[in-house]
């Protein structure tokens, strides 16, 4: 499994790239990057349909390291697909506030889930069992179903959480190329 989930991430990554070279505007960019991350994951959620993990340790592996690399992908497209939607067109001072305030939501999230966002970028392990594995599910702690997160078979109670953490890291770095921008 970990050969293939590596190919299919790798061909989803040259896919986006084929995106970026196709001289598209800005919002056609983002969508076809959107709907190649998302058709990426449709492909790995069919393959994790037919497979049997031999152990907790790998299906926690996978839902913790694998699954959010493409779902936080396609978090982070709708992010900046929502920040081009919604961005003043003229005046730069209100471009950025507005990029002031995306930042300050994303550093929100950050605060609101703190102690989860230690665990996962210092490496702890000891609670992977417990987040990342299907059959330790609180039904209390699964968060409402994401448009990309729909089949209950796949997903545990924190891989939301990566995919958001990935998803919010990588948009606070475009956010902050937005406004050295304006700043230039």
């Amino acid at each position: 499994m970990q050969e293939q989930c590596k190919l299919l991430y790798e061909r989803m990554l040259a896919e986006m790239e084929s995106c970026r070279q196709q001289h598209l505007t800005e919002k056609e960019h983002i969508e076809c990057a959107f709907r190649t991350c998302e058709m990426n994951w449709k492909q790995l959620q069919n393959l994790l349909h037919t497979y049997r993990f031999h152990s907790e340790s790998e299906e926690a592996w996978f839902f913790k390291t694998i699954k959010p690399k493409f779902t936080g992908l396609i978090e982070y497209y709708a992010l900046v697909y929502k920040a081009a939607l919604f961005l003043p067109e003229e005046d730069q001072q209100d471009i950025y506030k507005f990029w002031q305030n995306e930042l300050l939501l994303a550093s929100r999230f950050f605060m609101e889930h703190e102690s989860f966002y230690k665990y996962y970028k210092t490496g702890m392990t000891e609670m992977d069992t417990i987040y990342f594995v299907r059959a330790n599910n609180d039904p209390t702690l699964l968060p409402a179903a994401k448009a990309y997160d729909i089949a209950p078979e796949a997903t545990t109670s924190h891989d939301h959480l990566v995919a958001s953490i990935i998803a919010r890291e990588r948009y606070m770095e475009y956010v902050n190329q937005q406004m050295h921008r304006i700043n230039n």
